[in-house]
C-alpha cells in the first residue's frame, strides 16, 4: 500500500508540512516493499494535490490540508489522516503502523 507524506525537507527525517497544499516533497513509501521515493512539489496547491495523487496513494498523512483538497482526496478514495504536527516522515510512519 502506497502512503504519502508532505515533507519540509527532502529526507524521510525532515519534518511533515504543516499544510500539505504547501508541503516541499512528498515522500510516497509502499510500506510492504519499503521502497521510497522523493518528490519535489514545483506545484501551485490545487496541482500539489493533483502531483500527488497521479501516484496513487492509498494514504496521506498530513497535518492540515485545505477543505477542497480534502474533499478530492477523499472523492479519490484516498485515506487522510490530518492533525499530525511536530513529527518527521519517519516518526509518522512509525505511529500509523
Amino acid at each position: 500500500m502506497l502512503i504519502c507524506l508532505p515533507l519540509e525537507g527532502e529526507k524521510i527525517n525532515s519534518l511533515l508540512s504543516v499544510r500539505f497544499e504547501e508541503a516541499k516533497y512528498f515522500l510516497l513509501i509502499d510500506n510492504e516493499t519499503k521502497e521510497l521515493e522523493i518528490v519535489e512539489n514545483l506545484a501551485s496547491c490545487d496541482e500539489a494535490v493533483y502531483l500527488a495523487t497521479t501516484k496513487r496513494p492509498k494514504v496521506i498523512i498530513t497535518g492540515n490540508l485545505l477543505p477542497a483538497s480534502f474533499d478530492f482526496l477523499k472523492a479519490s478514495g484516498v485515506k487522510i489522516i490530518s492533525g499530525v504536527f511536530g513529527q518527521s516522515g519517519k516518526e509518522a510512519l512509525e505511529n500509523y503502523k
